[in-house]
């Protein structure tokens, strides 16, 4: 089965996004369901540039058992992480 690219880019505050879908060759989707594809992708690039996701906890391992450090009342604590 043939495909065709279909290139597109947006512009932005964050800069351009560029990207294609690739879609087998006479495929029946109509010219607003491409662009809404295209729309997704680009709003789903922003959502993750807007959106980050958390930084993963910081942890320490004491005799061989994990903790994460946890902030309670400005204090730092340890709590085990269960495996």
């Amino acid at each position: 089965m043939n495909t065709i690219k279909i290139e597109f880019e947006f512009d932005s505050k964050h800069g351009t996004y560029r990207d294609a879908l690739y879609l087998p060759e006479g495929h029946d989707l109509t010219n607003e369901q491409v662009a809404a594809m295209q729309r997704e992708r680009f709003d789903n690039w922003i959502n993750a540039i807007e959106n980050p996701p958390p930084p993963p906890p910081e942890t320490v391992e004491i005799g061989g058992v994990t903790y994460e450090k946890v902030q309670v009342d400005g204090q730092t604590l340890l709590k085990p992480i269960e495996v």
